[in-house]
């Protein structure tokens, strides 16, 4: 809010992550260094509570002047005029993939920008030893060999799995793998009036395809699906071999696991189309457009997002460029030479879509797909239950 005094005071909220936070007060920093008179209070929040912590601010009116929010949270601040639009939108836009930029437009207006490409498709981790073990000299190039590398790089201790051969059995990784698979047969899971269609013949044989992985192939299994540990964490571990995952848990492996002998290596599409895929939009800043400092405020979102800012952050997050200038910056591949393989796709993703409930949509698709992996709900079954309860669920946000 502006002082009385001429200097301008904004307050920035973000959740409570390490590297996030540090590299937002460098930005910080830099901003001030070029605007003396604006200064920035900035508060982070543990994860677990964020998300409420805004919602109850902007119920009350009395919201951060700049708030980091999650792409998917965007859509419901922006339809109820809650966030304040930036100048040029259309035209800022263009300078994003479409998936990250996705949650933050609304009927050609931009309600905010993206910091990162928020992206679990197509890429994996791998251990190169264990394939060469099996004699398997490269990775898989096709989803076929892939199946294939996946059976034969399975270790079992009985009726146990010792090592998983493919692990995409997380929580998040099982929705978007399921909702890739649609869409590389070129089908869609959108219907009419913002409700999901998993009536399709894409959506049948995707969820089949999950099905087999698990029940005939059994190359992975549902055992430590909701842990508190992530499946990167059991692939750091030796407990995988092949584990479908973002590249954000490559950073764990460096720094938590000192792992170096393992590869991010391209998740081979289904079909002989292109690994087309849906992302969310990530992390991203937007403005209160109750702000009474509304047009700095949105200056320094801006700010943010200029080239060499947004590259720093990138870098300094371990996160995957949203914006394509520094996507295709050789300077950041150099920075982080492990993100080769998701730089490679960023233009086949397309944004999600209108999700009016995340945790309840994902939930869903995870519950039914636990049932049917199971033999206790048929796949057709299945995909009508979550396909019902979803769509209520997006029938009550309206």
């Amino acid at each position: 809010m502006a002082a009385g005094k001429g200097k301008v005071k904004l307050v920035f909220w973000a959740h409570q992550e390490d590297a996030f936070v540090e590299a937002y007060k460098r930005l910080i920093k830099a901003y001030q260094r070029e605007h003396p008179d604006i200064e920035i209070k900035f508060q982070s929040f543990p994860y677990d509570i964020y998300n409420q912590k805004l919602k109850a601010s902007f119920s009350a009116r009395t919201p951060p002047d700049i708030a980091e929010m999650f792409g998917t949270w965007v859509p419901e601040y922006s339809r109820n005029g809650a966030l304040a639009e930036l100048p040029n939108g259309e035209a800022l836009s263009k300078d994003y993939y479409p998936a990250p930029i996705g949650g933050y437009m609304l009927n050609g207006k931009l309600y905010g920008l993206p910091m990162e490409y928020n992206i679990e498709n197509g890429g994996m981790l791998i251990h190169p030893q264990m394939l060469k073990e099996k004699g398997i000299d490269r990775p898989p190039a096709t989803w076929d060999e892939l199946v294939d590398a996946a059976k034969k790089l399975t270790v079992r201790d009985g009726k146990d799995i010792k090592v998983k051969g493919f692990d995409f059995a997380s929580l998040d990784n099982i929705t978007f793998t399921f909702l890739s698979l649609i869409l590389q047969q070129n089908g869609d899971f959108w219907g009419e009036n913002d409700h999901v269609n998993f009536q399709t013949p894409e959506a049948v044989k995707a969820m089949t395809v999950l099905k087999t992985l698990v029940a005939d192939d059994k190359v992975t299994d549902l055992t430590t699906l909701g842990s508190q540990l992530d499946t990167s964490d059991y692939f750091f571990q030796g407990k995988s071999a092949m584990t479908y995952r973002g590249p954000w848990t490559i950073a764990a492996g460096l720094n938590n696991y000192q792992v170096k002998d393992f590869d991010y290596v391209p998740i081979p599409s289904f079909t002989s189309e292109k690994p087309v895929f849906a992302a969310e939009s990530g992390w991203g800043a937007v403005a209160a457009e109750k702000s009474k400092a509304k047009a700095e405020a949105l200056d320094f979102i801006q700010f943010m997002a200029q080239k060499d800012h947004l590259k720093a952050w990138n870098l300094d997050t371990f996160t995957v460029p949203a914006k394509k200038e520094v996507a295709a910056d050789p300077e950041f591949v150099k920075g982080n030479p492990y993100m080769k393989t998701s730089l490679s796709i960023l233009q086949y993703g397309q944004w999600i879509g209108p999700i009016a409930d995340r945790n309840y949509f994902f939930k869903q698709v995870n519950d039914h797909f636990q049932l049917i992996a199971m033999g206790k709900e048929s796949v057709e079954d299945g995909l009508k239950t979550m396909e019902r309860a979803i769509n209520d669920s997006q029938d009550n946000h309206k």
